[in-house]
């Protein structure tokens, strides 16, 4: 790692645990429509039809066609009612029956191409049995990986469509005594494909949570929005620990808002934890105010371990923001503003605490690190404030930046703040319900606030959109829009929100940053209705701030490395296993056309 005067620049940036995990996995859900996979399972019954039973072709594919059916339908309503979170529907268990009829048509081909070589039929029978064993193996492999953890029940599962299909379309050809030496090394076949999710198995967390399991928990998760079974597993690896949060409440006659800055990450993905968590909040305060959850410094290491735990903690931030009293007239130092090194920093204080938001836009930034958090606050309490650290979290790029503390700028600003003298402030707040706005999948439902603070006719703007990163100019550009309409921009930030987060998987980081789906000059736009809607509303208020402290389940780092690097170890033994166990079955294959 190579520093500069204000940040470390990672050449080639360690994904997050999540996003390994969302690369890991994402493929995995991307089907073709139910109508294409019903018509590519009947095109291969009827290949396999036709090259298994020649001029009997038409009987035996419109058989196999309805075998085929009826399988995915009796095994995915075997299985939701064996487990009703399952995630085996109609859809995925015909993607595996015509994986397991596609495989089974390349052995039947290479019989038929050998067959025809030597001019007996005897090769091609033989295929046909041991496509029927590769088959299975596949669905076997599926069932038991995918769908259930129950080996008793995905045997029988499995067999059902191989067998019916090979009664009808493989058993008239297989009535020679040959044929029992293919029962052995199709059975092989079956054994080495079938083998693999035990021996998977065998790998455990620390807590005893195998790869399949987890992998099915996240199945469930990603695609059928059940987190229990993966809320149950995290929690098994849970911290506890004890966060603090801090909140700002500004009063004014037309009522409350509040700014919170809370000790816990969103995070880690839809619908898992606290990945809703400023939605959560936003919610919880409804009756109360106005709030803007603002993104402090720190990791996913602080997911809270499930959603019912993130309602609660919402919960208990909003009742201690009721108690806290504006006592103070409404006065504001700054904006001040910085570059320190590649570093744009805004500082604002309210009384004696200071809002010090840190960006490296147009440069690439991720979450900070807590430690930028904690000497932020030693500087600042070194002149005689309280700092509560915002990671803008707002500009997406390949490189990485990262503050280096040592830079004597940040003590700078700090010491310009106590210079600076406390003004009376205005403050305002709009909403993007307000004006109508239509986002794309890169906003939540929770929107875009604004927040107007005014002093000495000076009129800034704090915008928050609930968003999880922004592509790298929609800093540039709205500050362009809103200095064009006479507005100051404090910060674009986002919530680092996860409430999109793998709901879009398709996506190779698992979500859409602000701006990849909703276009920049419609935000731009946004924010400047936004501010002029604002300014109306422009009015003196009294001032409040408190803290509290919470005991809170978090994931913790390790527990999110194991989870990543059993799957990551998980990924490369099935790359390991597979192939041997190709050309294990390739060579099974040969032998048998050969017998």
């Amino acid at each position: 790692m190579q520093s500069t005067s204000s940040s470390a620049r990672w050449a080639s940036p360690k994904r997050s645990a999540t996003e390994a995990l969302a690369a890991r996995y994402r493929h995995l859900f991307v089907l073709p429509r139910t109508e294409i996979i019903l018509l590519l399972t009947a095109l291969t019954s009827f290949l396999l039809s036709l090259e298994a039973r020649g001029s009997g072709w038409v009987s035996a594919f419109i058989t196999a066609t309805v075998i085929a059916v009826l399988s995915s339908i009796a095994i995915s309503s075997a299985l939701l009612i064996a487990d009703k979170t399952t995630i085996a529907n109609f859809r995925r268990t015909s993607a595996m029956v015509l994986m397991s009829q596609a495989l089974w048509l390349v052995c039947t081909t290479a019989g038929l191409g050998y067959s025809a070589v030597i001019g007996s039929t005897r090769p091609l029978a033989n295929a046909v049995m041991f496509g029927a064993f590769v088959g299975l193996g596949m669905e076997f492999l599926t069932v038991n990986g995918a769908f259930t953890e129950s080996t008793p029940l995905s045997a029988p599962l499995a067999a059902v469509h191989p067998v019916s299909t090979f009664l009808i379309v493989g058993l008239p050809l297989t009535t020679g005594p040959f044929s029992l030496a293919t029962v052995g090394t199709g059975a092989v076949s079956l054994a080495v494909i079938a083998a693999f999710t035990p021996l998977l198995r065998r790998r455990k967390t620390s807590h005893g949570h195998d790869p399949v399991r987890l992998f099915q928990a996240f199945m469930k998760a990603w695609t059928n929005k059940d987190a229990a079974d993966l809320e149950a597993v995290i929690s098994d690896h849970a911290e506890p620990t004890r966060v603090v949060t801090k909140v700002m409440r500004f009063r004014q006659s037309s009522g409350d808002t509040f700014v919170v800055l809370p000790g816990v990450h969103p995070g880690p993905f839809f619908p898992v934890g606290s990945y809703n968590l400023p939605g959560v909040i936003a919610e919880e305060f409804k009756e109360t105010g106005h709030v803007l959850t603002l993104h402090r410094p720190g990791g996913h290491e602080r997911n809270l371990t499930s959603n019912d735990l993130a309602h609660q903690y919402a919960s208990q931030i909003c009742e201690f923001a009721r108690t806290i009293i504006p006592s103070e007239a409404g006065t504001m130092r700054g904006p001040l503003y910085g570059r320190i090194g590649k570093a744009s920093v805004s500082s604002t204080a309210f009384s004696r605490d200071v809002l010090l938001t840190i960006s490296f836009a147009p440069l690439g930034s991720d979450d900070l690190e807590p430690r930028v958090e904690e000497e932020m606050s030693r500087l600042a309490s070194a002149v005689g404030f309280t700092a509560s650290t915002v990671d803008a979290h707002n500009s997406l790029a390949h490189e990485q930046e990262h503050p280096d503390t040592s830079d004597p700028g940040w003590k700078d600003i700090f010491a310009r703040m106590k210079d600076s003298e406390p003004r009376p402030l205005s403050i305002a707040y709009s909403h993007s319900s307000e004006v109508g706005f239509s986002a794309g999948d890169d906003v939540t439902e929770n929107g875009i606030n604004l927040l107007m603070l005014e002093t000495g006719g000076t009129k800034s703007v704090l915008i928050l959109a609930d968003a999880n990163n922004a592509v790298s100019n929609l800093h540039e550009e709205a500050a362009k829009a809103l200095e064009s309409s006479g507005y100051q921009l404090i910060e674009f930030c986002t919530s680092d929100s996860h409430d999109l987060a793998a709901r879009g998987l398709t996506v190779t980081r698992g979500y859409r940053a602000l701006g990849e789906a909703t276009p920049v000059n419609v935000i731009t736009k946004l924010v400047v209705d936004l501010a002029r809607l604002a300014e109306t509303r422009l009015a003196q208020c009294r001032y409040g701030s408190g803290e509290f402290t919470s005991s809170v389940s978090v994931f913790g780092s390790k527990a999110l490395d194991e989870f990543a690097s059993i799957t990551q170890s998980s990924s490369k033994f099935a790359k390991r296993y597979a192939k041997p166990a190709v050309a294990t079955a390739l060579s099974l294959l040969a032998l048998s056309l050969a017998l």
